[in-house]
């Protein structure tokens, strides 16, 4: 059974009215939907709808809700995640079909699955850091480095930092306000994940796999739901029982046909903590992404601030993990003690200039002073002073600029609440300002997450396929891009790796990648849709994934022959996808004979 666990007031949907629970007044009751007439205007609100072809933006929806609204003389109008509750119902009774327009139309902040999979985050317990980074902050029962009321803290929380419970309340937030949940991408972050203890890491790695799988049983039983934005739970009917793994090798094995798969995992670690045994438990973990902390390039900024390494470490993190198929995620920190913004840039364009770093993601992290940290003390004795809102607007806007196309910006910011800020900036719109400030200097964004189709209306059909090479850490890659050419929006891409073990003769860390070339990543964007429903022109399955294995294959085949085999570094969830095209299982890869 699923252990007792805390819950926050959560929503009681019926299509009939709404019904006060026993277990008292509910804080976000001011967001109930609460007719004057007792009765319910979903329904009417839906059959118009689906009445009305033309239908396909919110402004259309709200002229509709509001036409209906003063029909009837209602003061108040259901919500959007009322509305997609009550079509639900109707489309599991027959009463209403299936279609993806109606379900885009009630979907709440769109942004969050339109990057073609769902991002599920989760928060490790608090454990022991090698590190003594003069920057982080030390909080109770907290992993170093995360401070109280930040958002997934308040989730881990509330979910007693249990890794099943966890995903299951974020897939429920996510699939009640309208996203689809079939692909979803994990984020394990916390303290640094290598020095876990084994036991409570394959624990974790179960919860995940065990917390997808088995979601399309628990809702089943689930009594009530939430508006998705709230720090809310659900309420569990009795009857409910989890069937749980019994090993790591089960959980991802029920996983690889679960309506909600997992497609790829990501953990957090310190560079000088990746060893040839880390990157292969990582694998028999199922992880495929790596976040770890380059910070700057400069060391002796790294050794003023106690990071514990520098670019030796980075740089032959980097490679390992490369070769090992990883995406790599590096972590920069803009105002560290002992910079500059001039030291800043150029520790930017080192990453990018330098082949032996060039990450293929990125996160941009500008330092701020909280309690609880070395730091802390030498801002107040007059020892650090950060960048004034206009320095540091300029210097992202510089920043940003120099991202090339094969990497993509994930993070600009911490979500750190103002309240828990000392020094620093405390811009909630960091963002907004940064993009308004690269138009003043005539800057433009060039890295993927600024190209991705999202919600364009560019034609995937005017999608080419485009090939860039670059050298890589010691290696060759390969960004096979399908592109509109106008201006360069991305519907799809694929990377592959030439390895460095090719070119030295070396012997690779993991033995199922001799003689291979390594798929890091196939990713198509665009909106995300069910495993196997048809197209509907937003990109996804179009044949872009099919076109582009192809071509890596064929790149392969066609210039470097003393290759064997091709590998890919695949989530659980993407097995099936690769089999269709004659990969098979070989250790922790999806492997074909070339």
């Amino acid at each position: 059974m699923l252990p007792p666990h805390r819950f926050l007031p959560a929503y009681c949907i019926k299509s009939r009215g709404c019904v006060k629970r026993d277990t008292g007044a509910c804080e976000l009751d001011k967001l109930r939907y609460t007719p004057s007439m007792n009765f319910d205007i979903s329904e009417e609100i839906i059959e118009a709808v689906i009445l009305d072809p033309d239908a396909t933006t919110k402004q259309h929806l709200q002229t509709i809700v509001h036409q209906i609204a003063a029909k009837y003389k209602l003061a108040d109008s259901p919500q959007l995640f009322q509305l997609l509750e009550v079509y639900r119902n109707g489309v599991r009774d027959g009463k209403y079909a299936n279609e993806t327009r109606i379900l885009k139309l009630f979907r709440k902040r769109a942004v969050r699955s339109l990057s073609g999979v769902s991002v599920i985050s989760l928060l490790t317990k608090f454990w022991w850091c090698p590190g003594k980074c003069v920057y982080c902050p030390t909080f109770d029962n907290l992993p170093k480095s995360y401070v109280p009321q930040e958002p997934a803290v308040m989730r881990a929380e509330l979910n007693a930092f249990d890794p099943v419970l966890q995903v299951q309340n974020r897939l429920r937030s996510l699939e009640v306000t309208g996203h689809a949940i079939a692909k979803c991408d994990v984020r394990v972050i916390g303290g640094t994940w290598s020095v876990y203890p084994k036991a409570y890491k394959e624990m974790v790695m179960r919860g995940i796999y065990d917390g997808h799988t088995t979601f399309s049983e628990l809702r089943k039983y689930i009594q009530s739901g939430e508006s998705g934005d709230k720090l809310s739970g659900f309420k569990i009917r009795k009857g409910f029982e989890m069937i749980a793994s019994k090993t790591l090798k089960e959980a991802q094995d029920r996983n690889e046909t679960a309506e909600s798969r997992v497609i790829g995992i990501a953990i957090e670690t310190r560079p000088d903590w990746i060893t040839p045994d880390e990157i292969r438990q990582l694998r028999v973990y199922g992880v495929t992404r790596v976040e770890i902390g380059y910070q700057t390039t400069n060391d002796t900024i790294n050794t003023l601030n106690q990071r514990g390494h520098g670019n030796k470490e980075s740089i032959e993190a980097t490679r390992m993990l490369k070769d090992a198929g990883f995406k790599v995620v590096a972590h920069m920190m803009p105002n560290l003690l002992g910079s500059n913004p001039l030291l800043d840039r150029e520790s930017m364009q080192e990453i990018f200039n330098n082949p032996d770093y060039r990450p293929d993601e990125l996160k941009i992290y500008p330092m701020v002073v909280t309690d609880h940290s070395e730091l802390t003390e030498i801002w107040r004795n007059g020892g650090f002073t950060a960048y004034d809102d206009a320095t540091l607007v300029d210097l992202m806007a510089d920043l940003e600029g120099m991202i090339p196309e094969y990497v993509r910006l994930n993070r600009s910011y911490r979500d750190i609440p103002a309240t828990m800020i000392l020094e620093g900036s405390k811009l909630s719109n960091l963002r907004e300002l940064t993009a308004k400030k690269m138009v003043e200097k005539g800057i433009r964004r060039h890295d993927i997450s600024a190209r991705e189709i999202r919600a364009k209306t560019n034609n995937p059909h005017d999608a080419i396929m485009e090939t860039t090479e670059y050298d890589a850490s010691q290696g060759k890659e390969f960004l096979i891009q399908y592109i509109d050419p106008k201006d360069r929006t991305l519907f799809g891409l694929l990377r592959l790796r030439i390895p460095s073990q090719y070119f030295t003769g070396e012997v690779p860390i993991v033995p199922e990648l001799t003689g291979c070339s390594i798929i890091r990543e196939i990713h198509v964007f665009g909106d995300q849709l069910p495993i196997g429903a048809p197209p509907d022109g937003s990109g996804q399955h179009m044949g872009f994934g099919k076109k582009l294995l192809a071509e890596a294959e064929r790149i392969v085949r066609e210039h470097y022959p003393k290759i064997e085999k091709m590998a890919v570094i695949s989530g659980t969830g993407v097995r099936p996808y690769y089999r269709k095209f004659g990969y098979e299982i070989c250790g922790e890869y999806m492997t074909k004979v070339m």
